[in-house]
């Protein structure tokens, strides 16, 4: 129970002349000092929740919801809170009281519009930090106006993505606290009919049946396995194989931990997001590139990413050229130790494939004057540059951005590799099913180049065509298992790399 009062009142002055010391901020208890002291400024000192009963059990209330906003509530200082005040204060026990709420409601609100979490980025080439938000002004604003019931719907997102993933945590949620369901599931039948409790169980606890007590035929059961393999992003085939058997049997906690992190990195996307007329977002696990405009989504492509023994990396970046009919320079591994042996064996695959073989002042030289037998994995003095065509790797659209990784993102003459539910077959770089229309999203208004392109495209040994990217396209490449499609549909695709963090 919140106690209505707790000490003599403290006045203003008081309290400024508290804040002014910075004993409070060594307590290690106050994550945000600066925004504390920022808050009470604009506050005029005032207290604000001592004497305040209703607005303290309101703030108690929003962290409660911690769980469903994919956020620990012990990150807010919940139990102090929940047990306040306990004992009879001084007055020196209610300013750090006093402080640690407002500290409590500052680090809240910052979490819930801008992620408790920054995704891992290997290469920061933007040097974003969200803050587009003054959460301290905000909160003094809602608290002056009596509208601070109402001040988490007002500051929370409303996208579709994460209405539909937060959504997925509340239900998540409940199913774990279900009596029915006292401890996580194991399958290890492969039976299909309503006798396989353990696959009713699991099944009932991903919200794809509603009810344990009705008995399914097998071939509704059949019916709700493709359910849950298309929740899962495998093969939709209606079989209990081995591999929906152990999508079944990952534990629900860990697939609410995946969401929690795509709630978060929605979050932390969202200064960008509002800030830039136009943003790129790649997720790896998913293999799927989101383009995003003024406040919506605009286009979905398929992308083929890097194999778990070439990892695509995490960056973010701004895209400032697109190629047409790039060449292709083999990376000195690729050309090494797959190319080489190859080449070893038939000099002929060179030509087959429209590959040149430069020097190392960049001139071509003729594939029969080299002594392809001298070289090794070791020693490979050459560099193999695949000319303009069909089947060059990069097919016929490049687009450039600078990380220190020379991964980039491409066109590609393999297109059935699209087909696969789950596209991890490159060597690091982004293959991109809509290419065409991705140069045309990043050049607006400068498309003339991109609209001849594919009447053309199949154009050998075309000198390369480069155009800039007049208005800056920021570029992301995350990592989060679980994330949403272009209908704002939540869909699982396991942690490809095994990063230990998920």
């Amino acid at each position: 129970m919140l106690a209505q009062s707790v000490t003599a009142q403290i006045p203003p002055e008081a309290l400024q002349e508290f804040l002014a010391k910075d004993a409070w901020e060594k307590s290690g208890l106050v994550e945000y000092p600066k925004q504390v002291r920022e808050f009470y400024k604009m506050y005029h000192y005032n207290i604000v929740w001592l004497y305040n009963e209703v607005r303290r059990k309101r703030l108690l209330d929003f962290l409660k919801m911690s769980p469903n906003l994919g956020l620990k509530e012990k990150d807010y200082h919940f139990n102090f809170i929940r047990k306040f005040p306990g004992n009879k204060l001084t007055i020196k026990d209610s300013l750090i009281a006093e402080i640690r709420f407002t500290n409590a409601a500052i680090h809240f609100f910052r979490d819930v519009v801008f992620g408790n979490i920054s995704p891992d980025i290997g290469y920061n080439g933007l040097n974003y930090f969200p803050d587009c938000f003054n959460i301290p002004s905000l909160l003094t604003s809602s608290l002056l106006s009596g509208q601070f019931s109402s001040f988490l719907q007002r500051i929370e997102m409303q996208s579709p993505e994460y209405i539909a993933i937060k959504n997925k945590i509340i239900q998540y949620n409940k199913m774990l606290k279900d009596t029915a369901i006292k401890h996580e599931i194991r399958i290890k039948s492969k039976l299909m009919n309503s006798e396989n409790k353990p696959l009713i169980l699991k099944l009932y606890q991903l919200g794809l049946i509603d009810s344990l007590s009705r008995s399914s035929t097998p071939g509704e059961l059949k019916e709700k396995i493709k359910e849950a393999q298309q929740l899962f992003s495998v093969l939709d085939d209606g079989v209990l194989g081995t591999t929906t058997m152990r999508e079944l049997n990952l534990p629900l906690s860990v697939r609410i931990s995946w969401l929690n992190i795509a709630l978060n990195t929605i979050r932390w996307l969202r200064c960008i997001r509002e800030q830039e007329q136009y943003t790129i977002i790649v997720n790896i696990p998913s293999a799927t590139l989101l383009m995003y405009g003024p406040g919506n989504l605009i286009k979905e492509s398929k992308i083929i990413v890097g194999k778990k023994s070439t990892p695509t990396p995490t960056l973010c970046s701004n895209i400032t050229e697109v190629i047409l009919f790039p060449y292709w320079f083999v990376p000195k591994k690729i050309a090494s130790r797959e190319l080489l042996p190859l080449i070893k064996k038939n000099i002929s695959y060179l030509n087959a494939n429209n590959f040149q073989v430069l020097n190392e002042h960049g001139e071509i030289i003729l594939p029969f004057s080299v002594n392809w037998k001298a070289l090794s994995a070791n020693y490979f003095p050459y560099t193999l540059r695949q000319s303009t065509g069909c089947d060059n790797s990069l097919g016929i659209i490049k687009l450039n951005f600078y990380s220190p990784y020379s991964v980039y993102l491409h066109d590609t003459p393999l297109k059935s590799l699209f087909d696969f539910n789950r596209r991890y077959f490159s060597h690091g770089c982004m293959r991109v099913e809509k290419a065409v229309e991705l140069a045309r999203f990043v050049l607006k208004d400068n498309t003339i180049a991109v609209d001849t392109i594919t009447e053309k495209s199949c154009l050998y040994n075309q000198k390369p065509i480069s155009v800039p990217v007049n208005e800056k396209v920021p570029l992301f490449v995350l990592y989060s298992p679980a994330w949403v499609d272009s209908s704002a549909t939540v869909r699982f695709y396991g942690n490809i790399y095994n990063k230990k963090k998920f």
